[in-house]
């Protein structure tokens, strides 16, 4: 689960032109599935934030995880890996520092 709003802020920020292409090479690329935002992931996100206390944008990450039955999140949010009990959340720093 990748949110299009996190990539994107960073070269749109610094006017990187060439991260900004490849961004979007990422995102309309093979392997991707873009997930949007309905009433149904809005209720989610909503129960979500009811429940653990995550900030809208975690709770909508988390929600369309769980909508698209995703089988994992990949992340670097510990406060909210330790919050989200419906889906596994792996830290991208364990990741990195076990390979």
């Amino acid at each position: 689960m990748v949110t299009e709003l996190e990539l994107l802020v960073r070269p749109i920020r610094d006017h990187d032109e060439w991260e900004l292409a490849q961004v979007r090479l990422l995102l309309d690329g093979d392997g991707l599935d873009v997930v949007g935002m309905d009433r149904n992931v809005a209720r989610l996100a909503a129960e979500q934030r009811a429940t653990t206390g995550l900030d809208v944008a975690d709770a909508t990450i988390v929600a369309t995880a769980i909508y698209a039955e995703c089988d994992v999140i990949v992340g670097n949010d510990t406060r909210c890996a330790k919050r989200v009990k419906e889906i596994p959340y792996l830290l991208l720093d364990d990741l990195v520092g076990a390979a």
